[in-house]
C-alpha cells in the first residue's frame, strides 16, 4: 500500500489525509463510500442521511466533477455542491477538499471540488479519475486506521442501497477475511415502470445478465458483472492492481479485470442494489448510452441487442480444450472454423508460444493462458463471433435458439 500511496495516489489524497489528520481521532469510521458525481441532484444524499449515513461511522467520499470540455461549471454542480455546504458541518477545509460533519450522525462528508475552473477532469480520464480519486483516499485513510474495514466501496448517485449494504460483506467472513478475495459485486436490479426508459432499461438489464449468465455456462472464470456502482474492493488488492483506470468508461470493467487475476471476484447476494432506470449522457458508453439508443428503436422488442447462444458453446468448447494447448497445435483440437478464425485475430498462437516458454507445468501453464484470456480477450473473442457468424438477435430469436427452434451447432 505504501508504495501505491507515494507513487500513484492522486494528490487529493495526500490533502484529504492531512485534513483527516488534524480534526479526528484514529479509528473514527467504520466505512468509506466513494460517490462520482457530475449533474446530480441531492436526492441521493438524502437517501443516504435517512439510512446508511445514521446507521454506521460512513465517511462518505463525494467528487463533484465535470469534463474539461466545459468551460463553465455546471449549474446542477455548483447547486449540490452548495446544498451539502448548508446541510453539514465545516470541520477542516484545504485546497478542494472539504471535510465536513453530517449532522446527528457519527459520519462524515469529504467533498472535493473537480468542477469548477482549473479542477476540471480531463475528458478523457472522465468517471476512471473520479473513482480512482476517491479510492485513493480510502485507502489512504485505511492503511493509516482512520477507517476500519479494509474493503473500498464505490457506487453512483442513481443506486438505492439497502441497510445491509455493509453488513451483507463485513458477516460474510469467506469474503471478508479471505485474503484470496480482491473484490466483490453486490446483487442489483434495475427500478423499471412501464414507460420506454423503463421497458429499455429493462431489457439492457436482461442483456448485461445473459451476457454473464452464458460466460457461467461456458466456464470461464471471469463471469462477473462490472458496474461500477455494485463493488466493493480489498484495499490490499486495489494496491496491488494501482487503482482504478483513468478512463472516461469502463472504469470497472477494466479494474475488476486486474483484480481477477490477483483473487477471486465474489457476489454478494444478501444485499441488493436497487438501480434507477434513466436517460443520462454522463459517460460515452455503457448503460446510458444503450438506453439512447434501445429508445431510437420503432418497436423496442425487436431490438436485436442480445447474444446468440452459439457464441458460448464455441466459448465453452475453447475453455475446454486450452489446457491442451501447450503441447497440441491450434488446429488439431476440434474447434470451429468461427473459433480459430477468432482465436487468430487476438493473437492466440503468439500467447501460447509465450506460456509455452515460460511454464514450468501444466498448471503455470494454464495460468498464463487464462491471465492472457482475460476479461477483456473473452469479450473481443464473443464481438469476433458476432461479426463472423452469430449476429445480435432480438427477446423472441433469443428465445427460438435456447428451445431449439432455431438451429444451432451442437
Amino acid at each position: 500500500m505504501l508504495k501505491y500511496l507515494a507513487s500513484y495516489a492522486e494528490p487529493e489524497t495526500h490533502i484529504a489525509k492531512k485534513s483527516v489528520h488534524s480534526t479526528e481521532d484514529k479509528g473514527r469510521w467504520q466505512y468509506c463510500l466513494i460517490i462520482p458525481a457530475y449533474k446530480e441532484s441531492k436526492a441521493f444524499y438524502q437517501r443516504l442521511t435517512s439510512s446508511l449515513l445514521k446507521q454506521h461511522a460512513v465517511l462518505l467520499v463525494l467528487v463533484i466533477n465535470q469534463p474539461d470540455s466545459l468551460t463553465s461549471p455546471h449549474p446542477d454542480n455548483s447547486l449540490l455542491w452548495q446544498q451539502l455546504i448548508d446541510n453539514t458541518v465545516e470541520q477542516n477545509a484545504s485546497d478542494n477538499v472539504l471535510l465536513r460533519s453530517i449532522p446527528h450522525t457519527n459520519s462524515s462528508l469529504l467533498l472535493i471540488n473537480r468542477f469548477n475552473a482549473g479542477l476540471r477532469i480531463p475528458e478523457k480520464q472522465g468517471v476512471g479519475l473520479a473513482r480512482k480519486m476517491g479510492a485513493d483516499i480510502a485507502l489512504s485513510l485505511i492503511d493509516s486506521g482512520y477507517v476500519t474495514h479494509p474493503w473500498i466501496y464505490t457506487t453512483d448517485a442513481d443506486t438505492h442501497l439497502p441497510n445491509n449494504y455493509f453488513t451483507a460483506l463485513n458477516s460474510d467472513t469467506d469474503i471478508h477475511r479471505n485474503a484470496l478475495s480482491a473484490a466483490a459485486t453486490y446483487s442489483f436490479k434495475h427500478l423499471c415502470d412501464a414507460t420506454s426508459v423503463g421497458r429499455a432499461t429493462q431489457l439492457y438489464e436482461q442483456r448485461l445478465r445473459q451476457y454473464v449468465d452464458g460466460l457461467h455456462s461456458a466456464g470461464s472464470p471471469y463471469a462477473f458483472q462490472t458496474i461500477g456502482s455494485t463493488i466493493a474492493i480489498s484495499a490490499t488488492h486495489y494496491a496491488q492492481v494501482r487503482g482504478f483506470p483513468k478512463r472516461s468508461g469502463g472504469e470497472d470493467f477494466y479494474l475488476l479485470n486486474k483484480l481477477a487475476k490477483t483473487g477471486r471476484i465474489n457476489e454478494v447476494q444478501e444485499a441488493v442494489i436497487t438501480i434507477e432506470a434513466r436517460q443520462s449522457d454522463r459517460v460515452p458508453f455503457g448503460t446510458g448510452p444503450a438506453i439512447n439508443k434501445l429508445l431510437l428503436e420503432k418497436n423496442i422488442n425487436q431490438a436485436n441487442i442480445f447474444y446468440h447462444p452459439q457464441i458460448f458453446v464455441e466459448l465453452k468448447r475453447w475453455l475446454e480444450k486450452t489446457h491442451l494447448t501447450q503441447s497440441s497445435p491450434l488446429g488439431e483440437l476440434s474447434l470451429s472454423t468461427n473459433t480459430l478464425k477468432a482465436l487468430s485475430t487476438l493473437g492466440a498462437a503468439r500467447a501460447i508460444g509465450a506460456a509455452r516458454k515460460v511454464s514450468t507445468s501444466a498448471s503455470s501453464y494454464n495460468k498464463h493462458i487464462h491471465t492472457w484470456f482475460d476479461a477483456f480477450k473473452t469479450l473481443r473473442f464473443v464481438h469476433c463471433l458476432q461479426e463472423q457468424a452469430y449476429p445480435s438477435v432480438n427477446t423472441t430469436d433469443l428465445t427460438a435458439a435456447l428451445t431449439g427452434s432455431v438451429k444451432t451447432t451442437v
